[in-house]
């Protein structure tokens, strides 16, 4: 888990991402390809540099890897595990082919705006890149990192559980390799709570009905805090309300600096986000996001 990271730059070169994403791969010794998409030249551009001799990927090539070589620590270049890879085409879909055959198990990605929607090229890979993306927003290296890890306990089938564990267990590696601090939310409502404003129930049952849907919560989340092992140091979080308005206000309140949380399929539709409340959390919170894919999703990038 992290141990072969794709730094997807787009056609930009941002020293501030790079230097983020290499001391990040140090820290948790793992490999780093940094990659540029360009899309292909007017012909007439190409002409132009044929008739001088050059060729403009070699140009262009030559100059990114220049600039890297500029940008990365000594320690980093010492240690000789970052490459530089330049491709044509449209951008999301090359980083998501170079992931398919580099085996890569993470791609970070920089958004184009401190706050608000990640930009197209983001959203486009965290719905269709088959490993985790890490949607990166500003420095995690000043002071205690604080990730927060988002799951769903109010669905109780085994691919849910399967892909509940498997974001408590990128959350805790991520944690582990920024020596931060660990926060887990869930949240909970009654089915067709609203119904119960019905004269057809008394305050009696209604509050033993959200007394039963709170405490299998609870106990769902303690189960799934002992299937991945974690410690008395995560603090667990549990709130009644609509995740897509709870969860960026809890990062929000809590200073959190990355929320670790699923992105899943549409059933018959392979890479997109299921429904409106990933995304809404995506494009309200202003951190950092990792988004994990369940084992059995598919890319539609071929």
């Amino acid at each position: 888990m992290f141990e072969n990271v794709l730094l997807d730059l787009g056609a930009r070169m941002n020293a501030d991402l790079i230097a983020s994403t290499v001391e990040f791969c140090m820290r948790a010794d793992a490999r780093l390809t940094v990659l540029n998409v360009f899309e292909e030249p007017p012909e007439a551009v190409s002409d132009y540099f044929s008739a001088l001799d050059l060729d403009l990927r070699t140009v262009l090539l030559e100059h990114h890897q220049a600039e890297i070589d500029r940008l990365l620590p000594e320690e980093a270049k010492a240690q000789d595990r970052t490459t530089v890879e330049l491709r044509w085409g449209k951008d999301f879909m090359e980083a998501i082919k170079l992931v398919r055959d580099g085996g890569f198990d993470l791609l970070i990605t920089g958004s184009t705006a401190p706050g608000g929607a990640p930009g197209s090229m983001a959203m486009h890979l965290m719905r269709k890149c088959p490993c985790p993306v890490w949607i990166h927003r500003g420095n995690l290296w000043k002071g205690a990192v604080r990730i927060l890890a988002a799951v769903n306990t109010s669905d109780v089938s085994a691919d849910n559980r399967a892909l509940n564990e498997k974001i408590l267990a990128h959350a805790a590696r991520l944690n582990e390799i920024l020596r931060g601090h660990l926060h887990v939310i869930t949240c909970w409502s009654g089915y067709m709570e609203s119904v119960l404003t019905s004269p057809r129930f008394n305050k009696k049952e209604k509050t033993e009905y959200l007394e039963h849907e709170q405490s299998h919560t609870e106990r769902e989340l303690e189960s799934l805090f002992a299937a991945a092992g974690l410690t008395d140091e995560a603090k667990a979080k549990i709130i009644h309300g609509n995740p897509a308005k709870v969860i960026p206000a809890y990062a929000a309140d809590q200073k959190m600096d990355v929320v670790v949380m699923g992105s899943v399929a549409r059933t018959g539709v392979p890479g997109l986000v299921v429904g409106n409340t990933v995304e809404r959390i995506v494009s309200t919170v202003a951190n950092s996001v990792l988004a994990i894919k369940p084992d059995k999703f598919v890319s539609p990038v071929r």
